[in-house]
């Protein structure tokens, strides 16, 4: 009764740290008692994340130099494009999943040449203004090819909607993977005086609005700790230096063990003023931290219900992000409930049930 295992693929740039790599990390961990399960990545780099031996890297090249000109970036693609159709040719793939925008329209066009399914999963927010014009262009012509769009929330489906014609678009939320959910401790009160942000150093993660808030309200016994890395770090740590608050706020490059930082805070800070789904805001709450977030598109909001399970802060309203922030670090009782409320909120994401969503689409499309 040994019946060969259909052999699926996700196409990605690289296995760095980040929110899709740590979902296409969660899931092909998953599937892979279900599907032979391969990654593609652009470019060789060692998995942020600990991947499941069973699951299969291939790189297209190993490493990749910036070209100078547009001419230099069709070339470039072009030959990734090429190199992705024969991996899925070499490896016998019956079905490709693409995660983010330009990894999406080479898995489509590499499915196409191969005569295979493709789905595509879309993970930041579809009205950002700084993806290049040529991406923007051929999404629209070229998503429609693909078997199935993949969204995170419904309010970006509805935005998808209006722009692609897609053949089926799909909700999937990210999922928490279970093992670190295992590693979850009690949200007690003798945690530690931090308030935590992880993401990104960049304009979209807004850490200075932290920074200025945690500086307004003269927090004498408390820390602000920022996790990630990114172009604003010098600019981060000079605003750091500038309010002359450096033995109270630290910065430490981006970390495989977060885990350990969700158990030891007291308060997560997010103030994005774009998503496509926040996944760190996801665990923060998953481990019990009461969050106060921006509520920007998208994510946040499916998240947090303002004033039940959290707080939520117009996106440019920084008297009253600085509001919630005093609230949280003076009410031991908000923060308890709060925590409570964020892990009942959060169990729904656990990788049991949104792989099995994932397990059922990729079915569907193989039959």
């Amino acid at each position: 009764m040994n019946t060969k295992k259909k052999h699926i693929a996700f196409v990605i740039g690289a296995l760095s740290p980040g929110g899709a790599e740590r979902v296409i990390t969660n899931l092909s961990n998953s599937l892979v008692k279900d599907f032979k399960v391969t990654i593609i990545t652009f470019i060789e780099s060692d998995p942020f994340y600990t991947l499941n031996d069973s699951v299969n890297v291939v790189s297209c090249f190993k490493e990749l130099k910036n070209p100078k000109s547009f001419l230099g970036s069709l070339k470039l693609n072009y030959s990734i494009l090429n190199r992705v159709s024969k991996i899925t040719k070499e490896e016998k793939i019956d079905l490709l999943i693409g995660f983010i925008t330009q990894a999406n329209i080479k898995a489509v066009l590499a499915a196409k040449f191969n005569g295979i399914p493709c789905l595509i999963s879309e993970r930041n927010d579809p009205l950002k203004n700084d993806i290049p014009k040529f991406w923007v262009i051929l999404r629209k012509y070229i998503y429609p090819k693909a078997n199935c769009l993949i969204v995170q929330t419904e309010k970006v489906k509805q935005v998808y909607e209006r722009m692609i014609k897609a053949k089926e678009m799909v909700v999937l939320p990210n999922p928490i993977s279970t093992e670190l959910s295992k590693l979850r401790e009690d949200y007690s009160t003798n945690r530690e005086k931090i308030i935590l942000s992880v993401g990104t150093f960049n304009n979209d993660k807004r850490q200075e609005r932290i920074i200025s808030a945690f500086h307004e309200l003269q927090l004498n016994n408390w820390k602000l700790l920022l996790i990630g890395e990114g172009p604003n770090e010098s600019k981060l740590k000079a605003l750091i230096k500038e309010l002359n608050i450096s033995d109270k706020v630290k910065t430490l490059p981006k970390i495989r063990n977060v885990y350990d930082y969700y158990n030891k805070a007291s308060i997560f800070a997010f103030a994005s003023k774009a998503e496509g789904f926040p996944n760190v805001l996801l665990e923060a709450m998953h481990f019990g931290l009461p969050s106060l977030s921006t509520d920007c598109n998208y994510g946040p909001s499916e998240l947090i219900t303002n004033g039940e399970n959290g707080f939520l802060a117009p996106v440019n309203d920084q008297t009253i992000f600085v509001d919630y922030l005093q609230k949280l670090v003076e009410s031991e009782e908000l923060r308890l409930s709060f925590s409570k409320e964020s892990m009942k909120t959060t169990e729904k994401f656990l990788d049991t049930h949104v792989t099995s969503s994932w397990r059922n689409l990729i079915l569907k499309h193989l039959s």
